[in-house]
């Protein structure tokens, strides 16, 4: 039994849905909840809007979705229950994966038809497409940049909130399609489906603790303007307020590492995780995040904190190698990396592998971005140069005899056009990734030799694009307790809950897939009860 706590004698806000967190979910949740005839409001701890949906590429997965059928793709609910049960590592919940799938394609139509958001087929392939169930094509959406582009430009000049939407803190952090596409273009539209249905956002507003009457959550004390803000929820409070990658003892308590660095906004502080754990939510999946490569360049920052970026690799003249000068992954495939991150020796109690270092030759930097760097640009003092393997290894602190051993390797079986070794470029999705780059290139598009000095290396750090462990969550986004009942008037979205709908596995737009999609069954379920 939940204990009473904290109600308060009047409350400065009272609504039928409370949506802490102003991600694609809680957006979401809060235009349903109004459409179906109820008082939403959505809270944001940040001065900024969007949360790590906005620093996003804005993709969503969900298969047998309209628009890729509309194009003749083809796709089915078993082939998706085939993929997933494939990848998940068994740690998936079957119905948790029934509702994202029967749910996804109707939220997808729903949010097209009833908001100024409207979305086209990405192009990319699943993960894992060659395996059983997986696809080449179709199942990951996007924002229409060319449509919210102008629109949004539009929508600004009437509606100065939505110039709160956090926009890349650094250009080219999260693409280069133009300032109203992927995660803002994903952010803009909700935003302003629900300013132009009068739903109330408020800023700079952090939820704080969870509300209790009669063993039911009926709201929240938050802090607002340096004081307390009661906000009550009659219906029930959606948590949708991200991951815990900014909460460094939560990091290190659940993650086998023994740093990570968020490259999502710093206010992912696991908010929600701790409010709900407070009153006896389970969690789960707690080990599992985006993980990927990231480098800090310096004087660089998100908030007035360190930023950690990503930056090109696995493509053609670049590989990454481990503190020993070895390579120990598929470069081009960023989840094979974070493997690699955290790939533990037993023998030697200490993790295998980190931390990883870059190298790269001329004939890239002459076509690709490092950084802030574009071709032809002068080398920042961040990035290390030499003009041979040797003098580079040095820079690195590496034990020079591997490095040269490795590169003469890769070297043999970049022209050969097949990496024996971890093959990268084999997949339907290294191939697709390469192409975009070097689409002449055959018959390996991911691979060639590193040759041409001057010769680049730095090194690489572990970043989280969100923490996808969290609460767990039944078909309904209600949030169970750990005991496996339901903790009445509480629901979860996002990266604030587990991804059970896909246990260990994940896909680009997987999380903002969920996030979205619960937070359409969450709003449809306030409505019922």
């Amino acid at each position: 039994m939940i204990k009473q706590s904290g109600i308060p004698e009047r409350w400065d806000l009272e609504v039928d849905l409370v949506a802490v967190g102003s991600s694609s979910g809680g957006l979401v949740a809060a235009i349903i909840a109004h459409d179906l005839g109820l008082r939403s409001v959505v809270l944001e701890k940040a001065d900024t809007l969007g949360g790590c949906t906005a620093l996003s590429g804005g993709v969503i997965w969900v298969p047998c979705n309209h628009r890729m059928l509309e194009m003749g793709l083809s796709d089915c609910r078993e082939e998706a229950l085939t993929y997933i049960r494939g990848i998940s590592l068994g740690r998936h919940d079957e119905k948790n994966l029934a509702a994202y799938l029967d749910n996804g394609p109707e939220m997808v139509r729903y949010i097209e038809e009833h908001t100024p958001l409207k979305l086209k087929v990405e192009g990319s392939p699943d993960y894992y497409a060659d395996l059983p169930g997986g696809k080449s094509n179709g199942r990951k959406l996007v924002p229409h940049p060319e449509l919210m582009t102008q629109l949004m430009a539009e929508a600004e000049k009437r509606h100065p909130l939505i110039s709160k939407i956090r926009r890349d803190p650094v250009r080219g952090f999260a693409g280069i399609r133009g300032p109203w596409a992927e995660g803002h273009g994903l952010v803009g539209p909700l935003v302003l489906a629900c300013l132009d249905r009068g739903i109330s956002i408020c800023t700079n507003t952090r939820a704080r603790q969870l509300i209790i009457q009669d063993g039911r959550v009926i709201g929240l004390r938050a802090e607002r303007e340096g004081r307390d803000f009661f906000v009550k929820g009659t219906k029930g409070v959606l948590l949708s307020c991200g991951g815990y990658e900014w909460n460094e003892e939560m990091c290190k308590r659940f993650i086998n590492t023994p740093s990570l660095h968020g490259g999502t906004p710093p206010s992912n502080e696991g908010d929600g995780h701790i409010m709900a754990m407070e009153i006896g939510a389970a969690v789960a999946l707690m080990d599992h995040g985006i993980f990927l490569p990231v480098i800090h360049i310096p004087g660089e920052e998100i908030d007035g904190k360190p930023l950690y970026r990503s930056t090109a690799l696995g493509y053609p003249g670049n590989i990454l190698v481990n503190r020993y000068g070895r390579r120990c992954c598929n470069e081009s495939f960023y989840p094979d990396v974070a493997r690699a991150f955290l790939a533990y020796d037993k023998v030697r109690s200490e993790l295998a592998n980190a931390p990883l270092f870059w190298i790269a030759d001329q004939s890239f930097r002459d076509r690709m971005p490092v950084g802030n760097l574009r071709p032809g640009m002068e080398t920042g003092n961040w990035l290390h140069r030499a003009d041979t393997l040797t003098e580079l290894a040095q820079q690195l602190g590496l034990a020079s005899d591997n490095l040269k051993k490795t590169v003469e390797r890769f070297n043999s079986l970049a022209r050969e056009g097949h990496d024996l070794d971890f093959l990268r470029g084999e997949t339907t999705y290294d191939r697709w990734f390469a192409t975009r780059a070097y689409p002449e290139r055959k018959p390996n598009p991911a691979l060639g030799p590193l040759e041409k000095p001057p010769f680049y290396g730095m090194q690489f750090y572990l970043g989280s694009l969100g923490n996808l462990g969290g609460l767990v969550t039944n078909t309904n986004a209600q949030v169970m307790n750990v005991r496996g009942e339901i903790i009445p008037g509480l629901y979860g979205t996002g990266n604030t809950t587990a991804l059970l709908s896909h246990g260990f596995s994940y896909d680009s737009g997987s999380s903002q897939g969920k996030s979205m999609i619960f937070g359409y069954i969450a709003a449809r379920h306030m409505v019922r009860s």
